[in-house]
């Protein structure tokens, strides 16, 4: 029971987590016009909350040894609602990095313990509804700035109303205490072995990437998060730069592809128990490349629909890599491995979204569904290597 408990804090944790990725690409088309910035600039506030994420999920196995998983995830909710709030109120580019690296660095040590905790702990379906309450987090910030940009408010607006938002799901994982506590002394009921949530502390960086398949796997996450992150931040632009639709509507289109994700993340979560998770993440590809082509070829009245599409095939994936790392790695290393994945998965988010911007500004946004088509099948390519590495191992 206590462990169902803590699942319900976490899954309040992980909303959090979503609450502030979901509002750049909805915001963008109109921040960059009051902050008087050219629109790539976006990829430059991207860059740098992945760069703090990159840090923070480095070390994040070292923190919560010394500190506790319950403490890292208290503080850095904190430090994200701080960040958020000076989103609202910073009144130049400049103090808009500063907030960024506080975000990045608290979101950061976030994702990567709690990850690698129900990782360990819990069946692959309670991964996947984890990230399923990530993207209940990013369906507010699209739905929310639409609302107020109807009403003719401001974007800060918004990061005011999630900051907010934040600090309130502060308090309740801060109070959440007695329950880490007691889920540290108790079993948590799972298919396999419970292992230490400590596994791979002693491991080192040298043996986890020398492991079989460990190279692939990271490539994996780089290509995964890189098509992901580069629609999550540039779809919305796209459909008003090069398909003509409005600001609003531009906002609400960024919210359909997280619907999709959420949407993708629950069916997955359903159905994960009963499913090959190799075969599920080759649907999601496949599903991947049918709204990708539908972005590219359908009319802007279709777009919904395809951006629904999209994201319904983002949402099963990278739960279920995640889910995969103690079964390709063992659990030993499934924490080192996991940070390395993460660290890989953020580098890939930081600088393919910016890179595009920069095509985007220097050739034309209208090359955005080719750049995650050719992400697409890199991260395909990966995963198909991983796997026939893990069946030459046994794995």
């Amino acid at each position: 029971m206590f462990s169902l408990f803590l699942l319900i804090v976490i899954y309040l944790a992980f909303i959090s987590l979503g609450l502030p990725d979901s509002m750049l690409g909805a915001a963008w088309p109109v921040m960059y016009q009051d902050l008087g910035v050219p629109v790539s600039w976006a990829g430059y506030i991207s860059v740098t909350i992945c760069l703090g994420t990159t840090v923070s999920s480095l070390i994040y196995a070292k923190l919560t040894d010394k500190f506790s998983t319950w403490c890292v995830t208290t503080v850095s909710i904190a430090l994200t609602a701080l960040a958020l709030f000076g989103f609202s109120i910073a009144p130049s580019f400049p103090l808009l990095i500063l907030a960024a690296i506080v975000l990045g660095i608290g979101a950061g040590a976030v994702d990567a313990g709690l990850n690698n905790f129900v990782a360990l702990h819990y069946k692959a379906r309670a991964m996947n509804f984890l990230h399923a309450f990530w993207g209940v987090g990013t369906l507010v910030g699209p739905f929310l700035l639409s609302f107020l940009f109807a009403k003719g408010l401001s974007w800060r607006n918004g990061y005011t109303t999630i900051s907010t938002a934040q600090a309130a799901i502060c308090i309740i994982v801060l109070l959440s205490r007695a329950l880490w506590k007691k889920a540290g002394d108790s079993s948590i009921t799972q298919d396999r072995k419970k292992p230490e949530i400590k596994s791979g502390e002693n491991a080192s960086l040298r043996s986890a990437i020398s492991k079989p398949g460990a190279k692939a796997a990271m490539l994996g996450f780089f290509s995964y998060c890189s098509v992901e992150q580069t629609s999550m931040l540039w779809a919305s632009t796209y459909m008003v730069s090069v398909k003509g639709a409005s600001e609003s509507y531009g906002a609400l289109y960024a919210g359909i592809l997280f619907w999709g994700i959420t949407a993708g993340r629950i069916v997955s979560g359903l159905i994960a128990n009963k499913i090959n998770g190799r075969l599920l993440i080759r649907i999601a590809q496949s599903l991947i490349l049918i709204g990708l082509l539908s972005v590219l070829l359908a009319p802007t009245a279709a777009a919904p629909i395809a951006l629904f599409f999209l994201g319904f095939g983002f949402g099963p994936i990278y739960p279920t890599m995640l889910h995969q790392t103690p079964e390709f790695f063992g659990s030993e290393l499934s924490a080192r491995i996991m940070g390395l994945e993460m660290s890989s998965a953020y580098i890939g988010s930081a600088f393919m979204p910016a890179l595009f911007g920069i095509i985007g500004r220097n050739i034309t946004m209208a090359l955005f569904p080719f750049y995650a088509l050719m992400l697409l099948l890199l991260n395909a390519g990966a995963t198909e290597y991983k796997i026939a590495i893990a069946k030459r191992t046994g794995r």
